[in-house]
């Protein structure tokens, strides 16, 4: 425009050029409303249940199941529920999960230390009496000193926990 003298005629058509590029933007705008508005009214009318989505919270311990709050909100609206879903936060049970595998990992462990060292003791002799009376001997040894107390008292310990847990 720097290049055009005042008074030019040219000067129309650069007129003419910039309300020709706007009618053809509202026109391009006021098809692509009509189609979004006959959608979304199309939406709307249908009757869908994401179109009547309830969100409950604080829900009592008895009626955490899809089941028992659906026949009950199907007894206290009939003919309204569609379905039932229940989202939970199950971020603490994960870790009690995790939890619950390293005590029984702990309890398998300490089994299988006693069980090696049980066999080590039994394989140590030639002779079938020497194994009988060695693994007397070695249980009653172990018992004297404690050895298979104090693992029983562990897995037992792994035990009473496991069942804490599993409450």
């Amino acid at each position: 425009m720097a290049n055009v003298s005042s008074g030019s005629d040219r000067l129309w058509v650069h007129c003419f050029a910039a309300y020709l590029q706007t009618i053809i933007v509202v026109r391009e705008l006021l098809i692509e409303y009509n189609a979004y508005s006959s959608i979304r009214h199309r939406y709307l009318l249908s009757k869908e249940p994401h179109l009547r989505t309830v969100l409950v919270s604080n829900i009592p311990r008895h009626l955490r199941s899809p089941h028992k709050i659906g026949n009950y909100f199907r007894h206290v609206y009939p003919e309204a529920v569609k379905s039932v879903t229940i989202c939970q936060n199950l971020l603490s049970l994960e870790k009690m999960v995790a939890e619950r595998t390293g005590v029984l990992a702990a309890i398998e462990k300490e089994l299988l230390i006693l069980c090696r060292y049980e066999k080590r003791n039994l394989l140590a002799n030639d002779r079938l009496s020497h194994k009988i009376s060695s693994a007397f001997w070695t249980c009653h040894l172990c018992e004297r000193i404690g050895v298979i107390d104090e693992a029983q008292e562990r897995i037992s310990k792994l035990y009473v926990r496991l069942e804490e847990m599993n409450k």
